[in-house]
């Protein structure tokens, strides 16, 4: 995405005639705004702040423009003078027109992704280069056909590769350019605020994919409310773009080679389909896994304590949400072995404390992390085997420091992990995850471990961190 600066009118839907001149200012990494020379409210409404879901306007060029959630952030009054507004806009709709925030629906959304051509690796491109007698260039003729579709039908929707391309230039230069798109397209019109929360899954797919954080670089939509007629009769569906803040965008958009990803489109291709619907059909379950892990990855600035607890976290959680975790079923436990527990509880206990012990009474029946951890590492099998060279001492040190780090006892400050050493156990604990995510996507065992083998950020860490 990039920023921009549109001059115009601008008006809210329930009040069309009272239109107030104004810019529009969008950052890609800082925020939408926009500033009025003007306002929408009376002078006698100075402390009430608007929260418009819709403000329409026309640029100075002409363009169509919804700005979707706005809040006002700032009034001022001169005298003598006038009122002026400034509004923080969450999301911008360039080239049509929402009367209503739930006429804002759209058939299909495209985006282009962070690194998104470097993974999927598909090009239209072709090209013939001739030479002369002394091996010089003759002839050099560069042809271009659409790729062939490759699409994912799920359940509501339909995920596909799409293409565009563009040319420029004339005489001496041309630029050829084709840039990869990843399509949501839905069996019926759907809200815009319904494909975010598919572009929330997706997004988070392939920054699993490519092992860092993705945003979008272009977001483009179609929508039959939005058309023109061509003078042949044809109707041509117009894009209608969007435009929305996004943190680190400048980080994301720096080159990833494909064996730096934990996988490329050509590692999972026969598997496509299979593979985005496994992450969405687990999303629900996997959902506080999904937030947790993809928390770190997104949050660069995290302090490196709080990334270890959010990927302990995580990883209980998976265990939670896909294995037993539970010594006894809950029925049996609750009528059995709870009551007594809390029967055998010294009556000379202060009520405080009563209590204290039947509330941790209550959860006794769950695995403690230690059993977790095992039991997650035994379902990976061999396949953590590359980081993880001894299993015991590994959980034992993610054990005492997510105590140390949880409750700060001076008796554990000793045993937990600390600086490097903590930083090497965090990694340790993401690669996990990800090997428990990459099997959860359906993929083998065979070729999970072509994977960690191939991938240059698991052979550094290898030759890193074992020395623990």
């Amino acid at each position: 995405m990039e920023e921009f600066e549109h001059h115009g009118i601008w008006w809210i839907p329930e009040q069309p005639d009272k239109k107030v001149s104004g810019t529009l200012r969008f950052y890609p990494v800082d925020n939408a705004s926009l500033d009025l020379i003007g306002s929408f409210k009376d002078v006698t409404e100075l402390n009430v702040f608007q929260q418009p879901n819709i403000i329409l306007g026309l640029t100075s060029d002409g363009k169509k423009v919804t700005l979707y959630k706005c809040y006002e952030s700032k009034s001022s009054l001169s005298m003598p003078g006038f009122l002026k507004t400034s509004f923080l806009v969450s999301v911008v709709f360039l080239g049509h027109h929402f009367g209503r925030k739930e006429d804002i629906v759209f058939d299909s959304l495209s985006l282009s992704y962070s690194n998104l051509d470097e993974w999927v690796g598909i090009s239209g491109f072709r090209q013939k280069l001739d030479t002369n007698s002394e091996g010089h260039l003759s002839e050099l003729e560069i042809s271009y056909s659409y790729p062939q579709k490759v699409e994912a039908q799920l359940k509501d929707f339909r995920i596909s590769l799409d293409y565009q391309f563009t040319m420029s230039g004339a005489f001496s230069e041309f630029k050829l350019r084709q840039t990869t798109f990843l399509k949501i397209e839905t069996h019926e019109p759907t809200h815009f605020d319904a494909y975010m929360d598919m572009c929330y899954h997706v997004q988070n797919f392939l920054s699993l994919a490519e092992g860092k954080a993705v945003y979008p670089l272009s977001i483009k939509a179609k929508t039959k409310g939005c058309q023109t007629t061509l003078s042949d009769g044809k109707v041509v569906y117009n894009d209608i773009f969007i435009f929305y803040p996004v943190r680190d965008f400048s980080e994301s958009a720096k080159p990833v080679s494909r064996f730096d990803m934990l996988f490329s489109f050509q590692d999972i291709s026969a598997d496509f389909e299979k593979c985005f619907k496994n992450w969405f059909a687990k999303s629900e379950t996997l959902k506080p896994v999904y937030d947790l892990y993809f928390g770190t990855l997104y949050n660069s600035s995290m302090y490196l304590q709080h990334e270890f607890l959010s990927l302990v976290q995580a990883m209980e959680a998976y265990h939670r949400r896909t294995h037993n975790g539970k010594y006894l079923p809950d029925d049996d436990y609750l009528k059995e072995i709870y009551p007594a527990l809390i029967n055998a509880i010294p009556r000379t206990v202060s009520d405080g404390f009563s209590e204290s012990l039947k509330e941790k009474l209550l959860y006794l029946n769950e695995f403690s992390l230690r059993k977790r951890l095992k039991e997650i590492l035994e379902s990976c099998g061999k396949l953590t085997s590359p980081l993880i060279n001894n299993e015991v001492e590994f959980i034992e040190d993610v054990v005492n420091t997510r105590n140390y780090l949880t409750h700060f006892d001076k008796k554990l400050e000793t045993k937990a992990r600390h600086g490097e050493d903590l930083y090497k156990l965090a990694q340790k604990m993401r690669f996990i995850l990800e090997v428990c995510l990459l099997k959860e996507l359906g993929i083998t065992d065979t070729t999970i471990g072509g994977l960690i083998s191939r991938n240059q950020k698991y052979q550094h860490l290898r030759h890193n961190l074992l020395d623990m």
